[in-house]
């Protein structure tokens, strides 16, 4: 059973996925360009990532048929699930906040009538849901990360969430006979909820028009999706298979990523030239650690399994594999912005300086057979976002207190 706790980022298909994986991601970008562009006959389906906490599993037992709450160690080797108020109440692995929390949950969809399970993330109870002011027009906000949610304090919207005990978002839906077996799907068929309670699905619906791409927008694209298919060309299967190795393509994330935590963005052929020394630093760095020369000499044998398969890459080869990963990541973070346009509710950053406006945590492109997905997150942004000390998350906003 694939527990939905984690996906791949898109343009980390190159290093992680194959030629299968990297292929579909570029059928992700170009089925998206032309569901945006309105010329797509199987419009690739999205979902809007929430920045909500904590994750919430619900439904019936597969097994026993009793209505259920529980948090991710529903999928523990020993299932820990709560049927009851009770139940909650004397857990003794539920905070107080969690408890509250949870209990709400029991209580708004007990009597949902439900017959699996769905997934989704809590939003905001009614203590979480503020008043503020920015720049000098009144709005509502619930934070519950990183995101602050925005809504003019005199919609519709606004009023119905001021009304509401919880708020939640649903994204996956879990079918099956038994727990450890559980297929997910996703996407939600919205449940019966009580009419204390707001919810909503994560899918993406563009109801004001404003993210169809504009001519010179299609064009853009286009020309980046050409240009990675012109770079994945240049990759050979075997060369796909040597940065697939499971160290390998490990080191290659973890030096991409080095990029985004350090707000940087090398061209691509630094990115290629400094791969190897990159690996090699690492390497280096461990073996000072050891303070025997055989313990020196099995980190730099290690470090020869990385090494040599990487040297016999031509550099020409490997300028096209770290320009692939840049084609996807452009690509990518076009259509990104372009969804953020149609957002129905406004996201902002609560930093040490004042609001910021930002986008929506991301966003799941969804395969035909809703099983396989990958991220598109503006990974910049993000990296901002989650690791600035300037940007005060959910549990530490004054928002919140």
């Amino acid at each position: 059973m694939a527990l939905n706790t984690h996906m791949t980022h898109l343009e980390d298909a190159v290093f992680l996925l194959g030629v299968a994986g990297t292929r579909q991601s570029i059928e992700f970008l170009t089925g998206m360009r032309d569901t945006l562009n309105g010329t797509s006959s199987r419009p690739i389906d999205t979902s809007v990532k929430w920045d909500g906490a904590p994750a919430i599993f619900l439904g019936k037992h597969p097994e026993n048929g009793a209505f259920f709450v529980a948090k991710k160690s529903l999928f523990n080797k020993t299932p820990l699930y709560y049927t009851s108020i009770k139940e909650i109440s004397d857990s003794k692995d539920l905070s107080s906040e969690l408890k509250k929390k949870f209990k709400l949950a029991f209580n708004g969809f007990k009597d949902s009538g439900i017959d699996h399970i769905i997934q989704g993330d809590f939003l905001f109870d009614s203590d979480d849901v503020k008043s503020v002011t920015i720049e000098k027009e009144p709005y509502i906000t619930f934070h519950p990360n990183t995101i602050v949610y925005t809504i003019p304090a005199h919609c519709d919207l606004a009023k119905k969430i001021k009304a509401a005990k919880m708020g939640i978002v649903w994204h996956t839906t879990y079918k099956g006979r038994k727990l450890e077996s559980l297929t997910n799907f996703f996407g939600v068929k919205m449940p019966k909820a009580h009419s204390s309670v707001w919810q909503v699905d994560a899918m993406y619906r563009d109801v004001s028009g404003s993210a169809n791409l504009t001519k010179t927008e299609a064009a853009k694209l286009s020309k980046v999706l050409t240009q990675a298919g012109n770079n994945f060309r240049k990759i050979p299967k075997a060369v796909f298979e040597v940065i697939n190795n499971e160290q390998i393509a490990m080191h290659a994330t973890t030096y991409t990523n080095s990029f985004i935590r350090a707000n940087t963005t090398p061209s691509r052929r630094e990115a290629a030239a400094n791969f190897l020394p990159f690996i090699r630093a690492k390497f280096m760095k461990e073996a000072d650690k050891r303070k025997t020369p055989k313990g020196k000499g099995a980190i730099m044998q290690k470090y020869a399994m990385v090494r040599d398969p990487l040297r016999a890459i031509p550099q020409s080869t490997l300028l096209a594999i770290f320009s692939l990963y840049y084609d996807l990541q452009e690509a990518k973070n076009l259509l990104v912005k372009k969804l953020d346009s149609a957002a129905f509710m406004k996201t902002m950053l609560k930093t040490t300086e004042g609001w910021k406006v930002t986008g929506q945590e991301g966003y799941v492109a969804i395969d035909q057979k809703g099983t396989s997905a990958v991220k598109l997150v503006d990974r910049l942004d993000f990296s901002y976002a989650n690791f600035s000390k300037d940007v005060i998350k959910g549990w530490e906003s004054d928002t919140r207190n």
